[in-house]
């Protein structure tokens, strides 16, 4: 039995049966959660309809899924992406080696090359189908994608949804502050674990 759960946010994109099928593969439990649309969820452990959507990129969707999680472990999945290949046994040799993180952080593929620019002078430094944070830069820069976390963390430090309209994309990176001021253990490494399919193929100096 896995000891992490899946929450999938999804809006009802076709892609949803990908990202469970992907989530199943790599032994995690799957908990999908609908923001706000009429849509189904075949496969998936469990399935809750949300009344509204909330948006935020689905925060407010994610800490309904935190609150009904019962494994120790869970980390998150947007409909339209996957993990990759591989991703469960990282994840798990990660919280082997290390129990008393209360946060993992790894890379991200996307399914065609991004480039990474300077905001300042929109010069690209890197081009690159993957991209792994790394904590001496600090945690805006590269991309957060959706760190597994010790489940217990929700409890005091769930998603914001009042963050601002322009930070909306950021909403997985500002939590990762919130952890980090809070003092929680966090544990950045690289290689890809999760397949992303940005909207644009530019990504700036932030990671949105």
């Amino acid at each position: 039995m896995s000891d992490t759960t899946v929450v999938i946010k999804t809006i009802g994109r076709s892609t949803l049966k990908a990202a469970i099928s992907s989530a199943k593969r790599e032994g995690f439990k799957t908990l999908v959660i609908s923001d706000g649309v009429n849509t189904s969820a075949p496969g998936a452990n469990k399935f809750v309809k949300l009344g509204k959507k909330w948006g935020y990129y689905g925060g407010m969707a994610a800490n309904v899924g935190a609150a009904l999680v019962e494994t120790e472990y869970i980390t998150f999945l947007d409909d339209d992406d996957e993990f990759v290949p591989g991703a469960g046994d990282i994840i798990r040799q990660k919280i082997k080696e290390r129990p008393e993180v209360d946060v993992w952080v790894g890379g991200v593929r996307f399914v065609k090359p991004i480039n990474l620019f300077n905001e300042k002078t929109k010069e690209t430094y890197l081009q690159s189908r993957d991209l792994a944070m790394n904590s001496t830069l600090g945690i805006t820069v590269g991309n957060v994608a959706m760190p597994t976390y010790k489940t217990y963390i929700f409890s005091r430090l769930p998603f914001t949804d009042t963050v601002k309209e322009e930070d909306k994309e950021l909403t997985d990176f500002l939590h990762i502050q919130a952890c980090s001021l809070a003092g929680c253990t966090i544990d950045w490494f690289g290689g890809p674990i999760y397949l992303v399919r940005p909207g644009t193929a530019t990504v700036n100096g932030r990671g949105s």
